[in-house]
């Protein structure tokens, strides 16, 4: 069975909130473990450290009685040790002899009654004291299986007896009350922080949350065409430039969503006047209020023409836009090639009366790999655009320099120049300029600029614009002189 899917602000709240209950359940064991165990320790050194201090008793007392006569078979010395040993009694002395027959025992002013001493306590249950054959001099003999701590009882190096100290059994009493109220306490911090977690995942998830939510609506509105106000962003750094990013998405879309209805626009209106040429013409034939001469025919032939051309030029551009302006790269020489282009526009020039100027002829060749018919496309849209919006008289330059590698073509003109708000948009399709620039557009499609940039990148070079020194503009295309072929079938 599928398991539902759940909304991000639950499954961040579930798996923060999850996390910090495993680290603190984790903590939480450790030190509780740790506690317990670190009591066993601390009892385990106080007893060594006890059982250090008794067996530096027991060494006094026997560097004068090596064989422990004194405390054999006798509790009173053991208890009088125990006594001196807990700081309640005086220095540890040899018991005076026995009294007399019906003599009473002499008082012993520095030893303290015998309710005031009291027992061995719980050191003294766990004490074993045997000698070197193991008999029993003190204490009470403890089973073979109990963990014990044993330490030699020295009289200048030679080992006279053992001291056994058991291991304290579990805590009872106030040591386990102890340890009772530190575990509840662990259990309680414990609780406490997964549920302040558990709040804390929760109010972050929603904060992480809402800026999706913003998201996820606004890439709705744009699926479904709407337009969308823009987002504020909010949230994470990544979450917040998410939001910019849908921004610019949301504006570039609305703004090609405004250019392809201007295109729409122009494209009909650029067609409808070689149409309302050719249908009027033909009906004034029917009519017979023309007669089909031959200038009338010719005049018919022409706009058929730039019918033709404006379609051409569409659709070159848009297959050029589909990723499909594909190129035939083949060696050839460059300046020969481009100058046998340039000098093509000599005649529209003089019609025109403006100068065009060209480099030299004789210049050495300069080898390229291009596709010269697209190469030749490209040159001839730039300087149709030039002569058509050049004042006359006036001048159009045309030069190309190399450095080996990269081929730099400029194509200078006089004035009018074009505005820096123009500039941007010249390379769009059907863009038309101000109108100092505008004079003849009748002839041209407004897409000769475009296809030149199309072009230029197809062989993996650039194009721009530029106010000219001439007063005009200055268009600049670069363009490497022997492109990677696998490179641009990859670009078409």
């Amino acid at each position: 069975m599928r398991m539902p899917r759940l909304r991000i602000a639950p499954q961040l709240s579930l798996l923060i909130a999850g996390a910090v209950a495993l680290a603190v359940l984790v903590v939480g064991g450790l030190s509780v473990l740790n506690l317990r165990s670190g009591f066993r320790d601390y009892l385990q050194a106080r007893d060594d450290e006890q059982l250090m201090r008794l067996v530096a008793l027991l060494e006094q007392r026997a560097a004068s009685d090596p064989q422990f006569q004194w405390m054999r078979n006798d509790p009173e010395p053991m208890r009088a040790l125990m006594d001196a040993f807990n700081g309640r009694g005086q220095r540890l002395q040899r018991p005076p002899p026995p009294p007399g027959p019906g003599l009473a025992p002499p008082p012993r002013p520095e030893d303290p009654p015998q309710a005031a001493r009291g027992g061995l306590g719980s050191l003294g249950e766990r004490l074993f004291i045997r000698d070197l054959q193991g008999q029993r001099l003190a204490g009470r003999p403890q089973p073979q299986d109990v963990h014990k701590t044993v330490r030699a009882i020295k009289v200048e190096g030679r080992e006279l007896a053992y001291a056994e100290l058991t291991a304290e059994p579990e805590p009872e009493g106030v040591d386990a009350r102890f340890l009772q109220r530190q575990t509840r306490r662990l259990v309680w911090a414990a609780l406490g922080t997964i549920a302040v977690a558990v709040l804390a995942a929760w109010w972050m998830a929603g904060r992480w949350s809402r800026p999706l939510l913003a998201l996820q609506r606004a890439s709705r509105d744009i699926a479904r065409g709407r337009r969308t106000q823009a987002l504020q962003p909010a949230g994470a750094l990544e979450i917040a430039q998410l939001m910019e990013d849908v921004n610019t998405m949301t504006a570039e879309l609305h703004r090609l969503e405004a250019a392809r209805r201007t295109w729409i626009a122009q494209i009909s209106h650029e067609l409808r006047t070689p149409l309302s040429v050719l249908r009027g013409e033909l009906e004034a034939i029917e009519d017979g209020a023309r007669a089909p001469t031959p200038a009338v025919l010719s005049g018919l032939r022409d706009e058929v023409l730039q019918l033709n051309r404006l379609v051409d030029d569409l659709h070159t551009l848009s297959v050029a836009d589909m990723g499909g302006l594909r190129c035939t790269l083949t060696d050839g020489d460059a300046h020969s090639e481009l100058w046998r282009i340039a000098n093509r526009f000599e005649g529209q020039a003089q019609q025109r009366r403006l100068t065009l100027l060209l480099p030299r002829r004789e210049a050495a060749a300069l080898p390229a790999g291009w596709d010269w018919g697209r190469i030749e496309q490209l040159l001839a849209n730039l300087l149709s655009n030039s002569l058509r919006y050049t004042d006359a008289p006036g001048t159009v330059a045309v030069d190309w320099r190399s450095d080996g590698h990269l081929l730099t073509l400029t194509v200078d003109d006089s004035a009018p120049g074009v505005s820096p708000a123009d500039l941007r948009e010249l390379f769009e399709p059907l863009f038309r300029g101000d109108r100092a620039r505008q004079r003849g557009s009748s002839h041209g499609s407004g897409l000769g600029l475009s296809i030149a940039r199309s072009i230029a990148q197809a062989h993996q070079g650039t194009i721009s614009a530029e106010a000219s020194v001439r007063g005009g503009l200055r268009i600049t295309v670069r363009l490497p002189l022997h492109p990677d072929d696998q490179a641009t079938r990859s670009a078409a």
